[in-house]
Formats: C-alpha cells, sequence, structure tokens
C-alpha cells in the first residue's frame, strides 16, 4: 500500500473514531464506495470504515447501498470542514 493511500485510511478512520459508519462497532475495515469500473480508487470521500457485518451486507446490493455510502461520507467531510 503506498503512503498517500494508507494516510487516506488513517485519515477516514479517524473521522469515523476508528467505528463502522454504519453502526459503531470499533475496529472497521475501509471500504472503496465507487469500485469496479470506476478503478477502485482511494481517495478521502471513496473509502468509509465498515465492521465485518456492514462490509459483507453493502456488496450484497451495491445499487442500494452505494448512494446511502456516498451521502453518509458527504455528510461527514462537510462536517469536518
Amino acid at each position: 500500500m503506498s503512503r498517500g493511500n494508507k494516510k487516506v485510511y488513517e485519515d477516514t478512520l479517524e473521522l469515523f473514531n476508528n467505528c463502522c459508519a454504519m453502526c459503531g462497532k470499533p475496529h472497521p475495515s475501509c471500504h472503496h464506495i465507487r469500485y469496479g469500473a470506476c478503478g477502485r480508487k482511494t481517495y478521502m470521500g471513496n473509502i468509509i470504515p465498515l465492521c465485518i457485518d456492514h462490509h459483507k451486507l453493502v456488496h450484497t446490493n451495491k445499487k442500494k447501498y452505494q448512494p446511502i455510502l456516498i451521502e453518509m461520507i458527504n455528510k461527514k467531510l462537510d462536517i469536518e470542514k
């Protein structure tokens, strides 16, 4: 992992207090919101922390969860500005 990507992961986890964005469980992993054909780019606004259960859930229905996750990260980034 590049230093730049590592910094994005660290900053995103810090933004969410190292908790899942959906349920608040501690020690989540980072999920790319826009992935696949979108190039799976790592940048603030495209990464969100999710626990294993929610990570699995969002992969079951990209069409449903992608807009929800985009709204969640956008709101969080707006609050922090």
